[in-house]
């Protein structure tokens, strides 16, 4: 599940690597935009119109957000909501700009060589992130397993990949969890 998916990219190349995903957004010319990119590059995404304070509990093995916490006046709430949505051992998977994501820094990016499809969308998520970043240490409150910082793009993004305690949901039904008696025998 991506949540705040905009336009649907990470739905999209997610389900081009064969994961079932949802794609979620608030703004409907949002929806609208995934939609029409999902038809068009025939991707079996699919999109609805929601928002971070409703998903569900527990919906989903993965749950992602790409610059959607930045944007959010109720950080905290929001990074607790997507925390929510993921099943027990599941991953949440967070990206976000880093306090690197300055104009400046993007330009200095974009010199050293950003492939040229980049740079427009590059520039422009600089520009509209700069000064509005999320403080890591709040993903150390969550009660994780693990949490993984992965720098992208020469450090002015991260990858925050914080792992849910508990039994995996896929690994409920395999014969080693039946032996531990996660489940009973069928």
């Amino acid at each position: 599940m991506d949540v705040g998916c905009g336009p649907g990219l990470v739905a999209r190349l997610a389900a081009v690597r064969g994961y079932r995903v949802i794609g979620i957004d608030a703004d409907p010319q949002m929806i609208r935009a995934a939609k029409r990119l999902a038809k068009h590059q025939c991707s079996s995404a699919s999109f609805k119109i929601g928002d971070v304070a409703g998903l569900p509990v527990e919906a989903a093995e993965v749950v992602s957000a790409a610059s959607l916490l930045a944007v959010l006046e109720d950080k905290v709430g929001g990074l607790n909501a997507l925390w929510k949505g993921v099943r027990p051992g599941g991953t949440l998977l967070v990206i976000e700009p880093t306090e690197q994501m300055t104009v400046e820094n993007a330009n200095r990016v974009i010199e050293n060589g950003l492939p040229r499809k980049r740079i427009d969308g590059l520039r422009l998520w600089a520009a509209a992130r700069q000064g509005r970043t999320v403080d890591p240490e709040m993903y150390d409150t969550l009660g994780a397993e693990s949490v993984r910082f992965v720098p992208l793009l020469h450090g002015l993004v991260g990858a925050w990949i914080i792992q849910k305690k508990g039994i995996p949901y896929a690994d409920i039904f395999t014969p080693a969890a039946q032996d531990a008696g996660v489940i009973g025998a069928a």
